[in-house]
């Protein structure tokens, strides 16, 4: 395969592809491997109840995630707990590994005033916009390159997010200014080949003068041996890494249940399985505690209110500027809104 490199390195691979499976990644642990597990269920549960609760009208924001557990949680635990990340809206279970609690995302589902997350976290709230935590993701990555901090940016973005200006200017600002950021894009089936002409969304790296690595995203542990490679790298001054985590979405005609010889979760567990960490009755403790968690913080967000009118002003400043000021005393008036 041919090698483009800078002037004066190594020629290197355009793309590093482990797209096979995770025979190459690193040991871990089993209480690791456990918690992975454990997260990746109740990702899962959480999904398929906001899914089904979406689809009757009950819930006002829910983007699923079903298939990409073993991305999003292999990626976020690969990283350290003081870096950033940057999700889109179908990759809330990173937040959930980060200790944001099942009740507080049912809240955010369901728009009511106890959503509290409000950006003030190392995870700022998503954006409905495609690809728009790209270039944020990007600027905090620089600024943490100029203060010197060691501090690195996860970034997780779906393939559609790849055809729009913010991935193109994002990536090459990256690359030029070699910032230590880590963006993983989720390509989950053949609908990437209608939006680019190039063979994957790995092969766009060549361009931003960045390295790329092409791996299963189906595979926890070879997502988590992934990042954590481009980790060090970020620590080490080598800047910005593209991971293509590749996805395989049910055939034509199937079942919309993922099958079971490429669903992570399942996959997963046949892995513990093997690891002699895991069986049936573990397997029902933690079903019957994500089952008993994800039905309270249901419960409790559609017994809560809604937030007050005079919020839709808040939480975007730190200090309310004169424009804000004058929309919000007008609708005021108007409304009596805020009497």
């Amino acid at each position: 395969m041919q090698s483009v490199s800078p002037p004066g390195t190594a020629p290197r691979p355009l793309v590093d592809d482990r797209a096979r499976s995770h025979n190459g990644a690193p040991p871990i642990s089993d209480d690791l491997a456990m918690a992975l597990y454990e997260h990746m269920v109740a990702a899962r549960v959480i999904d398929e109840r906001l899914a089904a609760l979406q689809l009757s009208g009950r819930v006002l924001q829910h983007a699923s995630a079903l298939g990409q557990e073993a991305a999003v949680i292999g990626a976020v635990a690969a990283v350290r707990d003081d870096d950033w990340v940057f999700l889109g809206s179908p990759e809330f279970g990173a937040a959930l590994w980060r200790g944001m609690p099942v009740a507080l995302y049912a809240h955010r589902a369901f728009g009511t005033a106890t959503d509290v997350v409000l950006g003030r976290s190392r995870i700022p709230s998503p954006s409905p916009r495609v690809g728009r935590n790209i270039t944020h993701a990007v600027g905090v990555a620089w600024a943490a390159r100029l203060r010197r901090h060691d501090l690195a940016v996860l970034l997780l973005f779906g393939e559609s997010a790849t055809s729009g200006h913010d991935f193109h200017a994002g990536l090459n600002f990256a690359g030029v200014a070699r910032v230590p950021l880590i963006a993983l894009c989720w390509n989950g089936g053949p609908a990437a080949s209608s939006r680019t002409a190039v063979a994957g969304v790995a092969a766009k790296a060549v361009a931003y003068g960045l390295p790329a690595v092409r791996v299963d995203g189906c595979d926890v542990i070879a997502v988590w041996s992934a990042v954590r490679e481009a980790r060090a790298r970020a620590s080490a001054g080598g800047g910005a890494t593209l991971i293509e985590a590749v996805g395989a979405p049910p055939g034509d005609g199937e079942n919309p249940e993922l099958g079971a010889a490429r669903d992570p979760v399942a996959r997963f567990r046949r892995t513990l399985e093997e690891r002699g960490c895991w069986g049936e009755d573990r397997e029902r403790q933690l079903r019957e505690g994500v089952n008993a968690d994800v039905q309270r913080a249901i419960a409790e967000a559609e017994m809560s209110p809604v937030p007050a009118p005079d919020t839709l002003f808040d939480n975007v400043y730190a200090d309310v500027p004169r424009h804000l000021r004058e929309q919000r005393d007008e609708w005021a008036r108007v409304t009596g809104a805020f009497a």
